[in-house]
């Protein structure tokens, strides 16, 4: 009785390859290209919205309470959050929530309105952040540049897709994190098959893989984008299952409690301490780190955080208690959290210099080329086969070679 020859390694690393790419190729493509966008979501937006970033000049002219209250009036809210601008000649941005007035949480908060069983008054249960708009500020005179219904605008929708894929109820964000997981291998198994079968190396990089166009840009644009790819796969699993990879990163460090940020819950009605008398407690308690965002007190917290950048460009952050006035500079991230800090920045393809962002853009946009490729040269071995069962004398053309050939 004879029995088959089991498939070699290299025969099952190409059937892994070939049915994720075929397979996930319609999830693959538009998450990577949308990818590629985010990585210049900046750049875009201002081409998109000249109005917004057209500031008068770069100095921070005005004090942080004109630049909350000139947005809060100019969209009606709550002002929650303060960005200073993030480059030269770059807008201060406030996150405004819409939200009942003051004298209405007033009312919640006095018992008008019962509290539900997260804490919160009732109307604002679960983690559903309220509507918000995000308003552009001039730096030197704190006029109102534009108002943008961030996760409404392109970019917006953009990050959606990105990240939920637009179906958050029907568990998107964990649909994007497996496509990643199957991106991750498909670098990893290209990787292994990139290598030639008579193990010489420089032969690898030539470009004469095989008798096609499509067969040697497979090849190359596949070695060179592996890495990076695989790198930004990675970290894209990560940030799209949190408190998995949070517990994996910090397995051996010790518990701690998390911190409660704004989050949802309503903004305190009427804080003690202004924008900028809480300003000058964080700068004091840390000079002279800069500060780079002030996010206001909600009726759970009670306290004012400031976000500052060190000369280093290490960020940390600190906690004005409304009340007291008593800063706290918030416990040191764990070790995992840093490394989960550092695959967010990774991700994003911003934070690391313009070699980083042209390899970002490049993981957005060779995933397609690699698809179209991959499909093409998988149709080409379709037809070799029906040749070779039909008996036919096809494989004469050279263009017909199989791929595995190659």
């Amino acid at each position: 009785m004879a029995f088959e020859r089991p498939p070699s390694w290299r025969t099952m690393f190409r059937k892994v390859h070939l049915w994720l790419g075929i397979g996930l190729a319609l999830l693959i493509v538009p998450i990577t290209l949308t990818g590629l966008v985010l990585v210049f979501d900046d750049e875009i937006d201002e081409v998109l919205n000249p109005s917004l970033y057209a500031t008068t000049g770069t100095a921070v002219a005005r004090p942080a309470d004109e630049y909350m209250q000139g947005a809060s009036e100019a969209v009606g809210g709550r002002a929650a959050m303060l960005r200073w601008p993030d480059g030269e000649g770059r807008p201060v941005t406030v996150m405004v929530r819409l939200q009942p007035p003051p004298s209405a949480v007033e009312r919640k908060l006095d018992g008008e309105r019962g509290t539900n069983r997260s804490g919160r008054p009732e109307g604002q249960a679960g983690n559903r952040r309220p509507p918000s708009r995000l308003v552009y500020l001039d730096p030197p005179t704190g006029a109102v540049l534009g108002i943008k219904d961030f996760r409404n605008s392109l970019i917006g929708q953009v990050h959606v897709f990105h990240e939920n894929l637009m179906v958050p109820e029907y568990s998107g964000r964990a649909i994007v994190g497996w496509t990643g997981v199957a991106l991750l291998l498909l670098s990893l198994t290209g990787l292994v098959l990139w290598l030639p079968r008579n193990a010489r190396l420089m032969r690898a990089f030539a470009w004469r893989r095989g008798p096609t166009m499509s067969i040697n840009l497979h090849h190359l644009a596949g070695f060179w984008i592996s890495i990076p790819l695989g790198l930004m796969a990675l970290t894209g699993i990560v940030l799209a299952f949190p408190p998995q990879a949070s517990a994996v990163l910090n397995a051996l460090d010790t518990p701690q409690p998390p911190v409660r940020r704004t989050g949802a819950d309503p903004l305190m009605p009427h804080p003690a301490l202004t924008a900028e008398r809480a300003i000058e407690i964080g700068k004091d308690a840390a000079e002279p780190e800069t500060p780079r965002m002030l996010a206001a007190p909600s009726i759970t917290t009670r306290a004012w955080r400031l976000e500052v950048e060190a000369p280093d460009g290490t960020r940390h952050s600190i906690s004005i208690d409304d009340a007291t006035g008593q800063a706290t500079l918030e416990r040191p991230p764990r070790r995992g959290d840093v490394i989960g800090t550092w695959m967010r920045r990774v991700h994003e393809g911003r934070s690391y210099g313009p070699i980083w962002a042209t390899l970002a853009g490049l993981c957005g946009v060779l995933p397609t080329l690699l698809a179209i490729t991959g499909v093409l040269m998988w149709l080409r071995k379709r037809r070799n086969k029906a040749a070779l069962r039909g008996g036919t004398s096809a494989l004469t053309n050279s263009r017909l070679m199989p791929a595995e050939s190659a």
